[in-house]
């Protein structure tokens, strides 16, 4: 009887250790999902800070073309 309940103890534990490992995996797969997407929102917010420079960039040589006019109107 102590051999049996030796044997339910270590399978008792080993059931527990098999669940503690899959908590452990779905844990971290959801770190890798979160770490995705926060690797792919800093990409997007690269990107959309490119985007938001050059149009600024293109507004300054605008505004500049346009002040340049108006020099040249009032010049006159």
């Amino acid at each position: 009887m102590n051999e049996r309940n030796g044997l339910e103890f270590a399978d008792l534990l080993g059931i527990a250790s098999f669940m503690l490992g899959m908590e452990n995996l779905m844990e971290n797969r959801q770190q890798s999902a979160q770490n995705d997407v926060g690797s792919a929102n800093d990409k997007q917010a690269s990107y959309l800070l490119t985007e938001i420079g050059k149009r600024l960039d293109r507004q300054d040589r605008t505004l500049e073309r346009i002040l340049q006019k108006l020099e040249q109107i009032e010049s006159k």
